[in-house]
């Protein structure tokens, strides 16, 4: 760690609860928009609370906020690969679905 970057205990306390109260929070609000807003956007809502916890995770409690480059490479990297498992997971989806 950087001596010019160093916390509190308390600070670093008070960061991480208040991001598990939000995790928390946006946990709920996509347990009620499931059960409670059967609608046609709520697909869509619910991948954005899950992005929103993401990137909360991402950034704060990993702290790639104040990484150095090559750790957010790396980080950029992984979300790299999971996009194309994520594609190619949909393809072979959709062609198996085209031809029954």
């Amino acid at each position: 760690m950087r001596s010019g970057t160093q916390q509190s205990v308390g600070t670093i306390w008070w960061r991480g609860l208040v991001v598990w109260a939000l995790l928390l929070a946006l946990t709920a609000l996509s347990l009620f928009s499931a059960y409670a807003a059967p609608a046609p956007w709520s697909t869509v809502l619910n991948f954005s609370i899950a992005a929103t916890q993401a990137s909360l995770v991402a950034l704060l409690f990993m702290r790639l906020d104040r990484a150095d480059t090559l750790v957010r490479l790396a980080a950029a990297s992984g979300l790299f690969w999971l996009a194309i498992l994520f594609t190619l997971t949909l393809t072979d989806t959709l062609s198996r679905l085209a031809n029954s």
